[in-house]
């Protein structure tokens, strides 16, 4: 606290001769700083800009204003207690009178009995002095506490509403980016169902060219082939009949060649017989061609319940796997399982080739491979489908494929 020679002051009221006048020169003499007031009405005046006790004697509370002075004093804030010393002529019942005139309103009293020794008079001060300072000190505690907690109360309104304009900021952005999820979500929605129609579309044409190779180029070549068998029985003799054979067993083998054609287009199987069937069918023709054993096992799988879309996607990723496995494998045997369970379908591609370090993504085949790869992933991400490549430098390859069964599809199984 600093110090401020008003709040030390010693205010002096003996209205008697010259009493205040001696009493402040001896108090003067021993460094305190007083002030003579010649009413108590003036002392209420000067109480106002601070003090530090009242020395008065009991003839200064007889005056006509002493009411005024009990009321300023009673007035004083909570922590204030300003120190009264009344020097008294005496009198155990005057005393008494007093204390019980003057404490009502005045906390701090001190009697003193004239005559006063000076030491006495000096101690008397200094106490009520220290008093008063610690006094001081609380005021100035409680005011750095107001202004501390309206300072907290200034911060906290800032808070709120720094945390109101980032909320409202939050909101916003929340909004906006709901907004932008959302039409994000849309568009790739939309992505999603052209790329199914096209996937549609693509596998319709893929129908339509099949059924058209194998109804009518088929047939031709059919007729083609009997009138060349007609034809070289005519002219089995002449050197034209080795030429006609030669022509009849070209026409053969371009109708294998347009059956099989046909049938990677869009197994006719697929669509009259089921996955099963046509997968073994796949299977088989795809041993015959390349040379490499295949082992099929199809397990428990519904005849019904599960989506063409869903089938068609296992049956062109099955062909995919197989085509990557005769290109890059140099295997010598694949196992194809084919497993359903009651909310997903699993395929299993598994060979005995050359392998490849799968942690290493441009180990996963060449570039046909990873391509093959990424086919099978949007394949399988139009129905919700995931897959796993595990395979390590000459230990095989072994391709996961998981597709869940959407719940409007589940239904009693039929078996094969």
């Amino acid at each position: 606290m600093e110090k401020n020679s008003l709040e030390e002051r010693v205010f002096i009221i003996a209205p008697v001769g010259q009493d205040a006048h001696v009493m402040a020169e001896l108090l003067a003499r021993h460094g305190f700083e007083t002030q003579i007031c010649d009413s108590l009405k003036e002392c209420c005046a000067q109480m106002k800009s601070g003090a530090g006790a009242f020395v008065l004697t009991e003839e200064a509370l007889e005056l006509g204003s002493s009411s005024k002075f009990f009321e300023t004093l009673g007035a004083q804030p909570p922590w204030s207690e300003l120190p009264l010393i009344i020097l008294t002529s005496g009198g155990e019942f005057r005393s008494a009178r007093l204390l019980e005139l003057v404490t009502e309103a005045a906390g701090s009293v001190t009697l003193l009995e004239r005559p006063i020794a000076t030491t006495t008079l000096i101690r008397s001060l200094e106490v009520a002095l220290n008093s008063r300072l610690r006094q001081y000190q609380v005021r100035d505690l409680l005011e750095e506490q107001r202004r501390n907690e309206h300072e907290l109360r200034q911060a906290h309104e800032q808070l709120a509403d720094r945390a109101k304009q980032l909320q409202t900021l939050v909101e916003s952005r929340t909004a906006k980016l709901a907004e932008a999820n959302e039409q994000l979500r849309r568009e790739m929605a939309e992505r999603e169902a052209l790329r199914r129609k096209l996937l549609h579309a693509q596998e319709e044409e893929r129908r339509r060219i099949a059924r058209e190779l194998h109804d009518q180029m088929g047939q031709n070549l059919t007729a083609l082939n009997v009138g060349l068998k007609s034809l070289l029985g005519r002219q089995s003799g002449s050197g034209l009949g080795s030429r006609v054979q030669q022509l009849q067993e070209l026409a053969t083998q371009t109708a294998r060649d347009l059956h099989r054609v046909a049938v990677e287009l869009r197994p006719a199987a697929l669509d009259d017989l089921g996955l099963v069937k046509a997968i073994r069918a796949l299977t088989e023709t795809w041993s015959t061609r390349y040379g490499i054993d295949v082992d099929f096992e199809a397990g428990q799988y519904p005849r019904a319940g599960i989506s063409s879309e869903i089938e068609t996607i296992l049956y062109r990723i099955i062909q995919e796997a197989l085509n990557n496995v005769a290109k890059h494998s140099g295997a010598t045997r694949v196992a194809v399982v084919l497993r359903c369970s009651a909310d997903q379908v699993q395929a299993i591609i598994e060979d005995d080739g050359r392998g490849f370090d799968a942690r290493v993504p441009s180990q996963s085949g060449n570039g046909s491979g990873r391509l093959g790869l990424l086919g099978i992933q949007e394949r399988l991400g139009m129905v919700g489908g995931n897959f796993k490549v595990e395979s390590a430098p000459e230990r095989g390859a072994t391709l996961l494929i998981r597709v869940p069964i959407p719940k409007a599809h589940e239904k009693e199984k039929k078996t094969n």
